[in-house]
């Protein structure tokens, strides 16, 4: 008899932690960019070259030399920059992937990202995207030497550092 008290008991603390487990709120949205027309899309959003001499312009302002880039695929570059401040230079890797699949830039491919900055011994990874990040890959960064930019902050950044308009590359 003692059993099926027990039994009981533990069935009903089951199904009090099941219904406080439902009045955790959900993770917050990420926020979203919305343009009125597709002409209001700036071009290095959609263009590969114009995302690139972008991506470019953006490290720059933070005082990164531009080395090399090579794209990985068609919606992925790499670019290695350098940064010659005494004592907190070093190297720095960017990864840039305009229109991600789905417009969300998955856990795997921060991790794959993480592991390439640690293994090329780069001192800070950036990964650049015009979509967004999913929440896991969103965690997975903490404590970590790369910094997440999505289309919103992409697009915030380059408006407070006055590069929002497209200018072609000179080269």
């Amino acid at each position: 008899m003692a059993i099926f008290g027990i039994i009981f008991f533990a069935f009903f603390i089951g199904i009090i932690l099941i219904f406080f487990l439902k009045k955790t709120s959900p993770p917050a949205p990420q926020e979203q960019i919305h343009f009125d027309s597709p002409s209001d899309i700036p071009v290095y959003l959609a263009d590969r070259d114009a995302f690139k001499s972008k991506c470019v312009e953006f490290m720059e302002k933070f005082n990164l030399e531009y080395v090399h880039s090579v794209w990985a695929d068609d919606h992925e570059l790499e670019i290695a920059m350098n940064d010659e401040t005494p004592v907190v230079g070093g190297s720095y890797i960017a990864l840039c992937i305009i229109d991600p699949p789905g417009k969300t830039v998955n856990a795997m491919k921060v991790k794959g990202f993480l592991d390439t900055v640690k293994g090329e011994g780069a001192s800070r990874g950036i990964l650049i995207t015009t979509g967004y990040f999913s929440n896991e890959a969103i965690n997975l960064i903490e404590d970590e030497p790369v910094e997440l930019v999505n289309v919103v902050s992409f697009l915030s950044y380059l408006k407070k550092f006055d590069i929002y308009e497209y200018s072609p590359d000179p080269s």
